[in-house]
Formats: C-alpha cells, structure tokens, sequence
C-alpha cells in the first residue's frame, strides 16, 4: 500500500469515527491508557488490544480489552496477519497510541502496510502521542545498542553519512552515536518550545557541549506541531540526499520518530537507527499533561 496523506488532527475531529482495531501499550506509565479511558466514552471501539511488554502486566485485566504478550517486532506481523483476516470490510480505520510503545513496534506496523499484501482498499490510521508532565531525568545508562531499526534493509553506499539527531534530555546519548557512525555531517534538532519549559532547560543543560559545538547545524521545532517538523527535514532531506548518505537517529521525543518514519517510507533512502540501554533502561512514570492534550497524526494507506 501506499500513504496518500498524513496530517494533523485534534481529538475533536474524530468524534464521529468508528473504530475497527485500537492498540496501545501497558507499561509502567501512567499515561498506558490515557487515550484509550476518553475514546471507550466516546466510539465504538471493535477491538482494542493492550500489547505489554511483561507477563506480569498481561495477566492483570482490563475491562473491554484484549491483553498480549509481545517479544519483538516479527510478533507484531503475526500479530496484524490473523486479526485482518478476521475483518471483512474494504476500508477500516485504526488508532495507534504509540505514547508508550518501543520503536520497532510501531515501525513494524508502518512497514507492514507499507510492503505486505493484504486486502483492503484504504486503511485509514490515527497515530496518537499523549505528552507528558516534567520528571527529572535520570542518570543515563550506557548505550548498548546502536543500530538500525529492524525491518528495513539500505545496502550502503559509498556515499558520506549525514546524520540527524534528534536529542533527548538525558546527558551524552547523541555522543555515542555521533562516535559510532562518524558522520561527514551532523545535524541536532529538539523541541523549542516543549510541553513544558523545564523539557528545554534541562536539555540544554545536559546537551550543552554538543550544541555549543554544532550551533551552526542545530534545529528547533514546536513540540506539537508536526507539520512544521515534517517540512524542516523534508527540506533537509533533499540538501543531503545526493551528497550523502542520509541516517536519522531519534533520541527524543516521539513524535519526531513517528515523523522520520513516515520520512523513511516516502524516502526509501533514509535510515532509521536506534541507542538504546537494552533491557536496562531508565523508567519513568510518565502522566499525562491533561485528558485532552494528545498529538494525532492521520494516515491514509491506499492500494
């Protein structure tokens, strides 16, 4: 399938939708199921599944719900191959609240429609994010994993990298990755303004040497406004592309990710890595900022 458009939307243009498959995670946040508590009020849901990433979590119950254990992304293609076959209807719509979720689960979901077979017509997608209130970050673990999203294979060229690192607010993670690649190029974006400013002091507390260093390479963007992000690196995308080898490595916030991802799909020369800790990462209890503030994202796949 191919994507015919993406735009924002608020939370009030959905009211009168109907709802064919709805998925969220469970985790230790307190925002899990932010999205999913004001939509049951609201619309039919057909289906809603919980994916959790522990045992523990999917044994607990949840009314209106089907909980999963998933173990990695090709669980998730398994997982899309038996409940499509379970749906007769030429178009459907699905909502994704990816607040919670790993990377390369809701990667794999893009990668699915994008590449497999199937049989609808249109499958339209809300791709939900419900920002968060401000928790101090905590001392960064060190990165064992610094790779490409799994999924999509690039054969590489002999081409330089352009990297785009988008920071977090933890200290020293774009380092890592900056040292591992060794990029010709090096580009930093992060929100300015965030949902709250303290977001922004901390990171450029935390961040300082490295955006001192690359003040001339260094991009801000609203962190609520995805169509002024998508058009900042569609225009960075196309100063690089015949130079260099283009790489994107999301460190922040994930709605930047979402959006590299879609760049990823429009772009088949993009590629998307990830640092991360492994199984020993940092936690945070994450809730919401309110029950009303969610950053959705509509997209159309067409055969």
């Amino acid at each position: 399938m191919e994507i015919s458009y993406g735009k924002q939307i608020l939370i009030n243009d959905i009211d009168s939708i109907e709802i064919d498959l709805f998925f969220c995670v469970e985790n230790h946040e307190k925002r899990s199921y932010a999205l999913l508590d004001k939509l049951q009020v609201t619309h039919k849901i057909n289906t809603s599944i919980v994916l959790c990433y522990k045992d523990e979590i999917c044994k607990t119950k949840k009314e209106g719900v089907k909980k999963i254990r998933i173990n990695n992304h090709s669980e998730i293609y398994k997982l899309l191959d038996k409940l499509f076959k379970e749906i007769t209807k030429e178009s459907i719509t699905i909502v994704i609240d990816y607040s919670c979720m790993t990377k390369s689960w809701y990667y794999s979901i893009i990668l699915y429609l994008k590449n497999k077979e199937i049989e609808f017509q249109k499958v339209s997608i809300l791709f939900s994010y419900t920002p968060s209130k401000y928790n101090e970050p905590k001392e960064p673990k060190p990165n064992k994993e610094i790779g490409p999203l799994p999924g999509k294979y690039i054969v590489p060229t002999d081409k330089p990298k352009a990297l785009i690192v988008c920071l977090g607010y933890e200290q020293n993670k774009a380092e890592g990755i900056i040292e591992h690649l060794d990029p010709k190029l090096s580009y930093l974006f992060y929100t300015k303004p965030a949902s709250e400013n303290k977001f922004v002091k901390t990171l450029e507390i935390n961040n300082f040497n490295i955006l001192e260093e690359r003040s001339n390479y260094t991009r801000t963007y609203p962190f609520n406004d995805l169509l002024f992000l998508e058009r900042e690196l569609t225009s960075l995308y196309f100063t690089l592309r015949d130079d260099y080898s283009i790489i994107i490595a999301p460190l922040g916030p994930k709605p930047f990710t979402f959006i590299s991802m879609l760049m990823s799909i429009k772009y088949p020369d993009i590629d998307i890595w990830r640092v991360g800790s492994g199984n020993d990462i940092n936690e945070y209890y994450n809730e919401p900022i309110n029950d009303k503030s969610f950053i959705i994202c509509e997209v159309l796949f067409e055969q």
